[in-house]
């Protein structure tokens, strides 16, 4: 067991814990939070019923696992269920969702997610909320011990990679079949269609102040461009702004001549083998700043390597940048995508608005099976976190460790983009401020961003504030024999 490896035991889920899951399955059917706070639900033994008109007999059934289950949860190989769907989709839904994925089930492969129990009644035929919970929870990162050299859960050890779903959102999917069964219930209910909506942002790593030979070096070793350690070095000493400075004005005039947002992800880590240990006070660095934010960019937190589960030091950098641009509430990004989910806790007690650090390093997709923002679950503790967690989807460096072609790659990560779409979710993308100066990078970039250029943007403003209003129906308090740290 690593350092930073926390084992968390799950017993059994509270009533609170599953009210949860299903607010967070609801509203991914566009269930609004005043239909949500109408339903009753009626938590039992064996099932949870939602009776969802009022006192009309129209009801939904979710069964809750047997104990077998959750004596079994952890010690066991995690099973994985293909279900399918109520009624034929369309013909676009069915390309892209052929059948229903779904984690913590030994359920028969082929029957459907949700089926019709007289005039009145849909049942689930699985314990959809407990797969809902422990998925966006990331619990199998508690009780898998695999970690990479940097201490990261990898793709490589995850359930989705396995059983090969990595490239699906397969939590907003139940969302869709849930849609499907309320529409049984509820024939003349129109619920509001999600559109795409899309947040650039950018880690800023490098910007070659103070300067520092190895870094040029080892990009221009990694470029194999002798002319581009001329062109570093000529910009990195010279009066004027940095390269990599100047990449940073020019990533945010793309973004707005599009009609798109970025978001820019400062340091403030001192120097190591991981961390460039930059300035946040250097005049360059602060004209260049307070140009963006003049212009509306978002600015946020990039904390450094070694912060990593060491609140104290994450603390201490969250503070220098709120410094330093001016923000009292901000959110970011672990530096090389460090996480687990005590980072929610961590992030959470330095008081972040959101992470968005969840995805993989070594793989593109849906680490936590979406691409709807959401506040995740905490299942040390038993409760909701105060922040929330826009997942992330794509990062600029990982695309072309599995393709060399740059038509492969633009279409591996526009297939995602699709996959967005069609869940009316949030395409999140990292770009660094140095890998525009890279034609394999900054080329497909380009060629991304004209793409989706105009989309809907996504204020997180909004979505934070939407998210702090508990539905009503959670009333109850964590009971601590339901969820225990090992």
């Amino acid at each position: 067991m690593t350092e930073f490896f926390r084992k968390v035991a799950i017993t059994s889920v509270s009533h609170d814990a599953r009210t949860y899951a299903l607010w967070e399955l609801s509203r991914r059917a566009g269930i609004s939070r005043g239909q949500f706070d109408a339903w009753r639900i009626d938590h039992r033994h064996d099932r949870d019923v939602i009776w969802i008109n009022g006192e009309s007999s129209q009801r939904i059934e979710f069964p809750i696992a047997r104990q077998d289950f959750w004596n079994t949860l952890g010690s066991c190989p995690i099973e994985v269920s293909r279900l399918s769907w109520m009624f034929e989709p369309s013909r676009a839904v069915r390309a892209a969702i052929p059948h229903l994925v779904v984690p913590f089930s030994s359920a028969q492969d082929g029957q459907p997610l949700f089926k019709a129990v007289g005039a009145n009644t849909v049942a689930c035929s699985v314990d959809l909320l407990t797969s809902v919970l422990l998925t966006l929870a990331r619990y199998e990162e508690l009780v898998n011990e695999t970690r990479d050299a940097h201490g990261r859960f990898p793709a490589s050890a995850s359930l989705a990679v396995e059983h090969s779903f990595l490239d699906r959102p397969i939590v907003d999917e139940y969302g869709l079949a849930f849609r499907e069964a309320l529409s049984y219930l509820m024939p003349g209910v129109r619920v509001p269609v999600r559109e795409l909506r899309v947040k650039l942002s950018h880690d800023i790593d490098q910007l070659g102040i103070p300067f520092r030979i190895r870094p040029v070096v080892g990009h221009t070793l990694a470029r194999h461009n002798p002319m581009a350690t001329l062109r570093d070095l000529v910009n990195l000493l010279g009066p004027g702004e940095t390269t990599y400075l100047a990449c940073v004005r020019s990533l945010c005039n793309m973004s707005m001549e599009r009609r798109l947002d970025s978001a820019l992800y400062w340091k403030s880590s001192p120097y190591s083998d991981n961390d460039s240990g930059y300035n946040l006070f250097d005049r360059k660095i602060q004209a260049v700043m307070m140009w963006a934010c003049g212009n509306g960019i978002e600015m946020g937190a990039h904390p450094g390597y070694y912060t990593y589960h060491s609140r104290e030091k994450l603390r201490e950098e969250f503070k220098d940048i709120q410094n330093a641009i001016g923000a009292r509430l901000i959110g970011g990004r672990q530096h090389y995508l460090r996480w687990s989910p005590r980072t929610w806790e961590d992030w959470e007690a330095c008081g972040a608005a959101y992470d968005s650090t969840l995805g993989y390093a070594d793989e593109i997709g849906f680490r936590a099976g979406t691409c709807i923002p959401y506040r995740p679950w905490l299942l040390g503790p038993g409760r909701e976190a105060n922040l929330l967690e826009i997942p992330l989807m794509v990062m600029d460096v990982t695309v072309p460790r599995n393709s060399c072609d740059p038509d492969e790659q633009y279409e591996r990560i526009m297939s995602i983009v699709a996959k967005c779409r069609l869940v009316g979710g949030v395409f999140t993308l990292l770009w660094h401020n140095n890998s525009l100066m890279e034609p394999r990078y900054g080329d497909t970039y380009i060629r991304l961003i004209d793409r989706l250029a105009g989309a809907e943007r996504f204020a997180w403003e909004d979505d934070l504030r939407a998210s702090q209003a508990r539905p009503q129906n959670i009333q109850h308090g964590y009971n601590e024999k339901q969820s225990c740290v090992a």
